[in-house]
C-alpha cells in the first residue's frame, strides 16, 4: 500500500480513537430484536481464511508481497474469536469460483437467543447499515475472546500496546458494531475472486472493565473489508494481507456521552466473520 494511503488510514483512525462514546445500552429483555432490521446468525472463526484475490482488487501486484499466490492461504489464527458454546459453520467460501474452505472452528451466535437480563443480539439495524452483535447479559453468559499478544510495532501504526494488557488475553461479552457508509443489503454480490463488489467498513467492541465497572474499553478497526457472498450472507475480514488487522485500544472512564478517553496502543487483532440471515 502507497505510503499516501497508510497517512489517509492512520488520519482515520486517530479521529475515531478520540471519539469518546460509550456502547448504547443493551436491548430489554426478551425483546426481539429483528423486528426493526434484519435477524442474523453470526459466526467467530478461529482462524482468518481469506480467499478474496486482493491483488486483483488493489490493482497491484506487489500488493501482498511474500504470498505465493493471488488466493491468500489461510491468515493464521484470529486473535477475536468466538467462546465454543454453540458451534458454528466448518466451511467458507462454498462458490463457485472459490475453493470451499473446510474443517474450520467456529462459534455461532444467533439473534435474539440466550436470553437472560437481555436476549442476545445479531442483527443488522433498522437502516442495515451497522452490523451488531451483543452478547451482554446473556444466559448461558455468550462471550468472545480477544487476544493482546501481538501488539503492533510496523511501520505507519500508532504507538504499540502492551502485550500483557489483561494478562494478554481475556473472554468477555460486549458490543460489536461493523459499520458500512450505506446498506449491506444494498451491496452487489462478488462475481470474481476478486470481488471488486468488496466494500470498506469501520468497527467498534466495547466492553467492561472485569475488575472496574466504571470503567469500559473499546477496539477500533479503522479499516476492514466487506463481502457479500450471496443475497443472504456476507463476510467480513481484517487480516494481515491490507493491515485491517490493526487496531486502536482505548480506555474510557467518567460519563456515558463525555467520557475521559486514554488511547492505550495498537494491536494486530485479526478476525473473520460470517453473517447470514436467519
Amino acid at each position: 500500500m502507497s505510503t499516501k494511503g497508510w497517512v489517509a488510514r492512520l488520519a482515520v483512525v486517530l479521529i475515531l480513537l478520540c471519539v469518546g462514546v460509550q456502547p448504547p445500552a443493551a436491548s430489554a429483555k426478551g425483546k426481539t430484536t429483528s423486528s426493526s432490521g434484519l435477524a442474523l446468525n453470526i459466526a467467530l472463526h478461529d482462524s482468518i481464511v481469506d480467499e478474496q484475490d486482493t491483488i486483483a482488487f488493489y490493482n497491484d501486484a506487489s500488493f501482498c508481497s511474500g504470498s505465493s499466490a493471488p488466493l491468500e492461504p489461510p491468515d493464521g489464527p484470529a486473535a477475536c474469536s468466538g467462546d465454543h458454546v454453540e458451534i458454528g459453520p466448518t466451511t467458507a467460501y462454498d462458490l463457485g469460483f472459490w475453493t470451499t474452505s473446510s474443517g474450520l472452528v467456529s462459534t455461532n451466535y444467533s439473534d435474539n437467543t440466550d436470553c437472560g437480563e437481555f436476549c442476545q443480539r445479531a442483527n443488522l439495524s433498522s437502516d442495515y447499515k451497522t452490523l451488531n452483535l451483543d452478547t451482554r447479559g446473556t444466559s448461558p453468559a455468550r462471550a468472545v475472546k480477544l487476544d493482546f499478544t501481538r501488539p503492533c510495532t510496523d511501520a505507519g501504526c500508532p504507538p504499540a500496546g502492551s502485550a500483557t494488557v489483561f494478562g494478554g488475553h481475556l473472554t468477555t461479552n460486549g458490543l460489536l458494531n461493523v459499520f458500512l457508509s450505506f446498506p449491506y443489503t444494498s451491496m452487489e454480490v462478488c462475481s470474481s475472486t476478486a470481488c471488486p463488489e468488496a466494500q470498506p467498513a469501520f468497527a467498534k467492541f466495547w466492553f467492561a472493565d472485569p475488575s472496574d465497572s466504571s470503567v469500559t474499553w473499546r477496539i477500533d478497526w479503522q479499516y476492514l473489508r466487506v463481502l457479500r457472498i450471496s443475497t443472504n450472507t456476507w463476510y467480513i475480514v481484517a487480516d494481515a494481507c491490507d493491515g485491517t488487522q490493526v487496531a486502536g485500544l482505548s480506555k474510557l472512564q467518567g460519563s456515558r456521552t463525555r467520557p475521559k478517553t486514554i488511547f492505550n496502543g495498537s494491536y494486530k487483532i485479526p478476525f473473520f466473520l460470517t453473517a447470514t440471515a436467519k
